[in-house]
C-alpha cells in the first residue's frame, strides 16, 4: 500500500468531500485525471461495472466519462434496468462471467459495487487479469469502519432495511438506490490489502465530513449525525466511504 506522502496527490480530492461537494464529480474528476494521463488525446477502452441508473445514480455524468473513451463497456447484471445510449458493448451478467479479452481495457470503476460480493477474491481475479500493463481500476464503497455500515447490517439482518428506507426516501428504484443484499468483505483497507497483492500499484483513500449521517436519518433528526460525524472527526475516526485504486 501506498504510505502517507504519497496519497498527498489525492488531497484535493478529499478536501473537496469534506467542505460539502456530492461525491459522485469527485469520484468522476479522479477517474478523469487517469485516463487523460494514460491517454492524453483521449480515447481508451473504459469499463464500468454495475453502471445500471447513471454512474453514482446520474446519468449526465455517466454521458460526461463515456463522452472521453474511446469504446465504453458496462456491467449491469439487473436486466430490469435500462441502460443509456453511449455505451459500445453492455454485458447484462456478473462481471466475473463477462467475455472481456485479458488486457483490454485501460480504466475500470466501480461505484457502490464492493460492497455485494459474498466473496470478492473472484473479482479482483478478474479486474487483474482485464487491465493492460498500467490499467487502473477505480472502485468506491462504504467503509466498513464505519458505524453505518454496522447499522446497515444490524437492519439487513433484521429484515426491516428496506422498510426504513421506503419510509425516508421512497420505494426502492424510484425514490432511492435499489439496496441489493450487502457483505462488506472488500471494504476496509485490511481486506483491500490481502485482496490486491497481485497489482502494482495499491492506494486506499478515506472521505469523511459532517452531515455524513444526513441521507440515513430523518430531517428532524440530521442534528444528532451531524453531532455525531464531529464527534467522530475529533476521535479520528474514518469516514463513510471508501476509495481504492489499483495498477497492474
Amino acid at each position: 500500500m501506498k504510505g502517507k506522502n504519497d496519497l498527498d496527490e489525492f488531497t484535493p480530492y478529499l478536501q473537496r468531500y469534506r467542505r460539502g461537494e456530492w461525491r459522485a464529480p469527485i469520484f468522476r474528476d479522479l477517474i478523469l485525471s487517469d485516463a487523460r494521463k494514460m491517454r492524453p488525446s483521449g480515447g481508451g477502452v473504459f469499463l464500468d461495472i454495475g453502471c445500471g441508473c447513471g454512474f453514482d445514480n446520474d446519468p449526465k455524468l455517466q454521458a460526461q466519462i463515456a463522452s472521453e473513451s474511446g469504446q465504453y463497456i458496462g456491467i449491469e447484471p439487473d436486466k430490469n434496468i435500462r441502460l443509456g445510449d453511449f455505451f459500445t458493448t453492455t454485458y447484462r451478467c456478473r462481471f466475473e462471467d463477462a467475455p472481456i479479452s485479458p488486457g483490454s481495457i485501460d480504466i475500470g470503476f466501480a461505484v457502490m459495487v464492493l460492497e455485494h460480493f459474498p466473496d470478492p477474491g473472484a473479482f479482483w481475479v478478474k479486474i487483474h487479469d482485464v487491465l493492460r500493463p498500467g490499467g487502473v481500476f477505480w472502485g468506491f464503497t462504504a467503509d466498513a469502519r464505519h458505524v453505518l455500515v454496522r447499522a446497515s447490517l444490524i437492519t439487513e439482518r433484521l429484515r426491516i432495511k428496506d422498510l426504513y428506507l421506503d419510509a425516508i426516501h421512497g420505494r426502492r428504484g424510484q425514490g432511492r438506490y435499489e439496496n441489493y443484499p450487502v457483505y462488506y468483505k472488500s471494504n476496509t483497507p485490511a481486506q483491500i490489502e490481502r485482496l490486491t497483492k497481485d497489482f502494482r500499484v495499491r492506494s486506499v483513500l478515506n472521505f469523511k465530513r459532517i452531515g455524513e449521517f444526513n441521507y440515513y436519518l430523518p430531517k428532524k433528526a440530521g442534528w444528532l449525525g451531524r453531532n455525531y460525524d464531529r464527534l467522530a472527526m475529533l476521535m479520528g475516526c474514518p469516514g463513510s466511504v471508501l476509495a481504492v485504486r489499483v495498477e497492474k
